[in-house]
């Protein structure tokens, strides 16, 4: 019983050694309605194929000065983050005639094309420490 429960414990611990905090600051928000969607890829063949690893949501309430500051817990690893201003929560991105209506960024990378970023530009390794990154929207 005694080493089960020092099993268990053990385990426990060693997960929440491993997962370490990402704090996002995504700044240049132009709206407080809707939300944020932010998707986490690990691989340039999951951005192309538009299957992120996982999707969190981000209320706007705590946003102040078109700015959101939101935190997570992260396994070591490398990521790449694309994030959306779902400004009609739909949960996707919604288009004019061709060009996006809604904001979008990506980690620590501000894109001026007009097509999809190459994942490697914007991807980083998250280590055994925890990580800012930096995020300006983009709304065309």
């Amino acid at each position: 019983m005694v080493r089960t429960k020092f099993c268990v414990f053990f385990i426990l611990m060693s997960a929440c050694v491993l997962a370490q905090t990402i704090t996002l600051h995504v700044t240049g928000i132009r709206s407080n309605s809707g939300s944020i969607r932010i998707q986490f890829f690990d691989t340039k063949k999951n951005f192309d194929d538009e299957k992120p690893l996982f999707t969190k949501t981000a209320p706007k309430m705590s946003m102040n000065g078109g700015a959101l500051i939101v935190s997570y817990a992260v396994k070591p690893g490398t990521y790449g983050i694309a994030i959306l201003d779902d400004e009609n929560n739909n949960q996707k991105m919604d288009y004019g005639l061709l060009l996006p209506k809604e904001g979008f960024g990506f980690s620590d990378y501000y894109h001026t094309g007009m097509s999809q970023p190459d994942f490697r530009k914007f991807s980083f390794v998250m280590g055994n420490a925890s990580k800012t990154v930096f995020i300006k929207l983009r709304y065309l």
